[in-house]
């Protein structure tokens, strides 16, 4: 009788370990996949910050502070407008410049610099091979780790 008991016991045990073990596994394995799909998600988005500046014609570092020289510009616009007409003007000049260059700069991007169609002047690539690789690349590790 305390054979079997003991039997029992260690046969529970086992299963219990086993599926802590199993649910432990799985909670680091999820966090891992996690954490690989945020390191291919920024090296997506870092490959994309140097094509971006690539297609301005600036190193990464120029590229940042282009984005600081409009950042001050705009606030120094800002601190001049003296009324809330000014201040809604001031944004809303602002934000469309933005957004023609953001969706010029995107497209050029999106096509990798690459020229469709068979009417398109002939223009001086400005993403070069290797960047263009690099992002076709990053998608595909951003495909793979965040499923």
């Amino acid at each position: 009788m305390k054979g079997r008991l003991i039997g029992a016991a260690v046969v529970a045990a086992c299963i219990g370990a086993g599926a802590y073990g199993l649910s432990a596994w799985e909670a680091i394995k999820d966090r891992r996949q996690d954490e690989l799909c945020q390191v291919a998600r920024d090296h997506l988005k870092s490959a994309e910050i140097e094509a971006r500046a690539m297609v301005a014609g600036l190193s990464v570092e120029g590229y940042a502070e282009s984005e600081k020289e409009d950042v001050g510009k705009l606030i120094h616009a800002l601190d001049t407008a003296n009324t809330k007409e000014e201040v809604e003007a001031v944004i809303s000049e602002h934000s469309a410049t933005v957004e023609a260059k953001v969706a010029a700069t995107d497209a050029e991007v999106r096509s990798r610099g690459d020229q469709t169609f068979l009417g398109q002047q002939l223009k001086e690539q400005r993403i070069t091979v290797d960047v263009k690789q690099e992002i076709q690349r990053a998608e595909k590790a951003v495909a793979g780790a965040c499923e």
